[in-house]
């Protein structure tokens, strides 16, 4: 049994700190600086004697929280950025004075709640005035910022894709059920960050002193927020996660297999015709101030983009009138006295579609691909068309009102639906089947036909077990009972030495010859 070095009591086997002072029983090592918490006893103890300490264990959070809110800074970070650059530039001063305030913590607020509609939530302001006949005006703006929600999720899918490289390295695969449970989590904590910065960007509003008695509150929308956020979150872990489960589940499902190849043509084909756009609207925004009366702040740089792209492509651009009555249009074909320059945006589309029909004809892809992958492309780029749509909901309740309450609905930028579905569904067939099918006859590749699936074979009868042989000489035999076979282990006699040759070296034949 151990000797304590400080008191000298003994402690049972196999005893790490001692029972009577609670100190290590193994000595210090040089160097070693021990505590003296003045808990030893005065002189000599009896066997045993002393207190049982049992430590304290504080509450730790899983691997799986720590992982989600690692990959989750990167993106918070990135909203937080977003509007401190907005509120610290002159970006949007020459629009409505909610959003022409200069560099404070209300035009921090401001732009952060701009920020987060990014995630789909509305934009919600509600306008009062004290009094008996008070009227409440709420209207809710609805508008996403692409370039900051591409941005968003372009960082949390790095910093997941990054956690999920440095596990393979150390771990297997995760399965489909503890992808899901992590995706669960990050989506929980993301809807947690997300209703945590709304709730910091919800105040009151300066209105400039016009109007003393007029009170204006400013923030998103904090349920569609959190739902958003959290939902954008775990479908991003799930894909990054669940991408063997998927690939797996695809190699059975054929269908699915096709989804998957035609995914991967056509996100990688709308990313960098995305990356394009933007370069493209930056230029021409920076250099024209009337391009884009509707949105001209940068922060919509992208939504241009595809607004350049949109009507490029043939669609039908829709903006209010004047004092909010009535709609102008705008296609390619109807240009309204906009400039024949807008003819131009008709390379960005056709620029898109000729990527694809590239990455189709590289990929082989067979013509059940080709057909998945058009789908798939002209579903992605009407509803990037769509997304850019500009419209506020009000509402009107008060004395005033017969009933208390009036509702109306404004459309400031928009589409016309059917214009915008034809005209993707004419690009995605001219990327995803013409243009392969021309790149295949020029250079002289066939289209790749799936090969017919192989008749079911019928298994094979059960064939009875052989009778065991009796051992040989030399042999040993072990008897397993329990699963009624006979395992042979045969005494194999060990190799013979190398011979070494005549000069006496044995490693001669491994070794250069001499020249000459």
């Amino acid at each position: 049994m151990p000797i304590c070095q400080s008191c000298g009591a003994a402690s049972p086997d196999p005893a790490v700190t001692c029972a009577n002072c609670g100190r290590p029983v193994a000595a210090p090592a040089i160097g070693d600086v021990v505590e003296d918490t003045g808990t030893a006893a005065a002189g000599p103890s009896p066997w045993g004697a002393g207190r049982v300490h049992h430590p304290r264990e504080l509450p730790v959070l899983s691997r799986g929280w720590l992982t989600a809110g690692r990959v989750l800074i990167a993106p918070t970070a990135l909203l937080v950025l977003a509007a401190v650059i907005g509120a610290g530039s002159d970006d949007g001063r020459a629009g409505s004075e909610i959003f022409a305030t200069a560099w404070s913590a209300e035009g921090f607020q401001t732009w952060l709640a701009l920020v987060l509609t990014a995630f789909g939530t509305p934009l919600r302001m509600v306008m009062s005035a004290p009094g008996t006949r008070a009227d409440t005006i709420s209207s809710d703006s609805h508008l996403i910022m692409y370039v900051v929600a591409l941005g968003w999720l372009l960082a949390l899918w790095g910093g997941q894709h990054l956690t999920a490289r440095a596990r393979r390295r150390t771990a297997a695969e995760p399965t489909a059920a503890a992808a899901g449970l992590q995706a669960l989590r990050t989506g929980a904590l993301s809807a947690a960050l997300a209703l945590l910065l709304g709730l910091l960007a919800g105040h009151d509003a300066d209105t400039g002193g016009k109007s003393a008695e007029l009170k204006v509150e400013l923030g998103p929308a904090l349920l569609p927020l959190a739902l958003s956020a959290g939902l954008a979150a775990a479908v991003v872990v799930l894909a990054v996660d669940g991408a063997p489960a998927l690939r797996a589940e695809a190699a059975r499902r054929g269908w699915l297999g096709s989804l998957l190849l035609a995914w991967q043509h056509a996100s990688r084909v709308v990313g960098g015709l995305l990356v394009l756009l933007t370069a493209v609207a930056l230029v021409v925004q920076l250099s024209s101030d009337t391009a884009f009366p509707d949105s001209g702040s940068l922060g919509l740089v992208t939504n241009n983009g595809l607004l350049l792209h949109g009507v490029g492509s043939g669609a039908t651009l829709l903006s209010a009138g004047a004092f909010g009555l009535g709609h102008r249009s705008m296609s390619l074909f109807d240009l309204g006295g906009h400039g024949s320059g807008w003819w131009c945006a008709v390379l960005l589309p056709l620029a898109a579609a000729l990527a694809l029909g590239w990455s189709a004809h590289r990929g082989r892809l067979g013509r059940r691909d080709r057909a998945v992958l058009a789908g798939l492309y002209a579903v992605l780029t009407a509803a990037l068309l769509l997304g850019t749509s500009i419209w506020a909901a009000q509402s009107r309740s008060g004395a005033a009102q017969v009933g208390g309450f009036s509702l109306r609905d404004r459309d400031a930028l928009g589409w016309s639906l059917p214009s915008v579905l034809v005209a993707c569904a004419l690009w995605a067939l001219l990327g995803a089947l013409v243009v392969p099918a021309v790149l295949d006859a020029v250079r002289g590749t066939p289209v790749p036909v799936p090969a017919p699936a192989a008749p079911a074979v019928p298994p094979a009868p059960p064939v009875p077990p052989m009778p065991a042989a009796p051992p040989l000489p030399g042999q040993t035999v072990t008897d397993t009972l329990a699963h009624g076979s006979v395992e042979l282990v045969v005494d194999v006699p060990p190799a013979a030495a190398a011979v070494a040759d005549q000069g006496g070296d044995p490693h001669a034949a491994y070794r250069r010859p001499d020249a000459g």
